[in-house]
């Protein structure tokens, strides 16, 4: 027998040798993937202008765990460094990432600080029942809007339990749409110069930043300072606090202590949608959240529209952007903004995931 005979290789030789080189490569395949494609979770960098935004960052959850992806994402916030937190609302987390969308670490989890009768409370410090808004202090703080238990919780940055308030069983202020009149059914809040400023169903409450009321503004309706579901609030280095009044489809603009600075859109006429009504030249669908930049640009987020509109620091409309879609740089009932610098961090909640977009002047 030929050397050449002794080492040739039968069929099914030849079949398991051919197994296991393609199974070599897909490995290999999903190593590259998750190496270079999602580095420190799904995490996908840059991508072509859009609608006149330009996508910087797309991230879609953390890419590990029990809960790999995000589940509508109702906030995101810039702290120190440029880290992200996302308040991740359907998984009663918050999620924290560096400015380059590389996953650090997440906390929260599910507890309910005012149950029906007959239940018993589960809440313990650090949990959440539907987390929304989020903002984040100089020292690094984070703030989290806990929606359905009626309180603003706080964390370090590394994401410990420091305290809430107020207390979700006793009346705040004059009163608030809390369950049985008790807390404040906070949607989104900000923190400036020493003082939280936080979102309830028609009012801004405003407490110091160890929890202790200070005042409240705003009453139901639509006339000047009234507010109806308000969604997005952010405060001006100069202290003007400009507010997303969703259900009235504007924003506006007050002092520190609740005075009308301006008004940007207006309510629209009862059963009026935006398809049959279209929207005004200076107004919105819904919006909902807002941020501020250096220049006192105000940043909104239109969540009817799919769009991020900017308005001059004395509430006119300057410019309007994007489109729905699923493509970084498109969006899909966006809710949550912040700001740093030119970077718009916008929560995509329809599209399970959070951006970093640049706007195109």
């Amino acid at each position: 027998m030929s050397e050449r005979a002794a080492f040739r290789l039968t069929p099914r030789q030849s079949f398991i040798a051919l197994a296991v080189v393609l199974v070599i490569l897909l490995i290999g395949l999903l190593v590259f993937l998750l190496i270079f494609l999602r580095p420190g979770g799904f995490t996908i960098e840059g991508g072509d202008e859009v609608a006149g935004l330009r996508p910087v960052l797309t991230i879609v959850g953390p890419g590990q765990g029990e809960n790999p992806s995000f589940d509508r994402p109702m906030a995101a916030a810039y702290g120190p460094q440029g880290r992200i937190y996302v308040s991740d609302t359907n998984h009663n987390r918050v999620t924290v990432f560096d400015r380059n969308g590389r996953y650090l670490f997440e906390f929260g989890g599910f507890g309910i600080a005012k149950p029906l009768p007959g239940y018993e409370v589960t809440w313990e410090p650090g949990l959440f029942n539907y987390p929304v808004g989020i903002d984040v202090d100089d020292d690094g703080d984070v703030y989290v809007a806990d929606f359905r238990n009626d309180s603003i919780q706080v964390y370090d940055a590394d994401g410990a339990f420091i305290r809430r308030f107020p207390e979700p069983t006793e009346v705040v202020g004059r009163g608030a749409s809390g369950q049985d009149g008790l807390g404040i059914a906070v949607t989104d809040v900000a923190v400036h110069d020493g003082f939280v400023y936080a979102l309830d169903a028609y009012q801004v409450v405003v407490f110091t930043t160890e929890g202790e009321f200070v005042r409240q503004f705003g009453r139901p309706g639509t006339g000047p300072g009234d507010l109806d579901r308000p969604n997005g609030i952010a405060v001006a280095d100069d202290g003007t606090v400009v507010v997303a009044d969703s259900n009235n489809n504007r924003v506006q603009a007050f002092t520190p202590e609740g005075e009308v600075l301006w008004v940007a859109g207006e309510p629209q006429r009862s059963g009026a949608t935006t398809e049959t009504a279209g929207v005004p030249e200076n107004g919105f669908g819904l919006p909902r959240g807002v941020g501020v930049m250096r220049d006192g640009t105000v940043v909104v987020v239109d969540s009817f529209e799919f769009e991020i509109v900017l308005l001059s620091p004395e509430g006119r409309v300057l410019s309007r952007h994007g489109e729905r879609g699923v493509r970084p740089g498109q969006l899909n009932f966006p809710n949550g903004i912040d700001v740093l610098g030119d970077l718009i961090l916008v929560s995509d909640k329809e599209n399970d995931r959070v951006q970093v977009l640049e706007v195109v002047r």
